[in-house]
């Protein structure tokens, strides 16, 4: 005869279960999270210079300038630091645009191997709608935009999911047996 507490039992069973499969499937705070969710602030900032006018003429606002993000790393135990920065962070109505200013002295080289290997960390690091490259002199941008397949690592599943399923549906076939019996 099944007791109060038994169905009690299998239904706290049942919600941990969901709540451990929706806590994997939800993704953890990325930079893209800490980033683009914290620049609220552009309401009361205004952004003066060149740049910043640039992209306003061309149907961006500016949000957040001269952004330093710092990166450890760690080689067989032996700790080293580096930074990357992001001039400008820009948005219009079709999404949050990283903003890379030319350099003089370190120009652009317009092949897919340089374009990939000085805007593809950036990308990665942020997952913006694209980059935004500003020619100050020229008063030009150009619109990087990097299409990169999902290639998740694929995790091995554990053994010990199967069971708790196998189990789950082993517990309510039971409770169902044992009231229609």
């Amino acid at each position: 005869m099944s007791q109060v507490g038994d169905t009690l039992v299998l239904y706290l069973l049942i919600g941990v279960i969901i709540y451990l499969m929706i806590k994997n499937i939800a993704s953890t705070t990325s930079v893209k999270g800490w980033l683009f969710s914290s620049k609220e602030k552009s309401e009361s900032i205004s952004f003066t210079g060149k740049v910043p006018m640039i992209l306003q003429e061309h149907g961006y606002e500016v949000i957040d300038e001269k952004i330093k993000i710092p990166i450890a790393i760690d080689l067989d135990g032996e700790a080293y630091s580096s930074r990357m920065f992001v001039d400008y962070l820009a948005r219009n109505e079709e999404g949050t645009y990283l903003v890379m200013v030319a350099r003089e002295r370190k120009p652009l080289r317009l092949s897919g191997s340089a374009l990939r290997d000085y805007f593809l960390p950036y990308f990665l690091l942020f997952e913006p709608s694209g980059i935004l490259y500003v020619d100050k002199e020229k008063g030009s941008i150009k619109l990087i935009h990097l299409d990169v397949p999902d290639m998740k690592l694929k995790k091995r599943k554990s053994a010990l999911s199967g069971y708790v399923i196998a189990s789950i549906v082993g517990m309510i076939l039971a409770l169902l047996l044992y009231q229609n019996g």
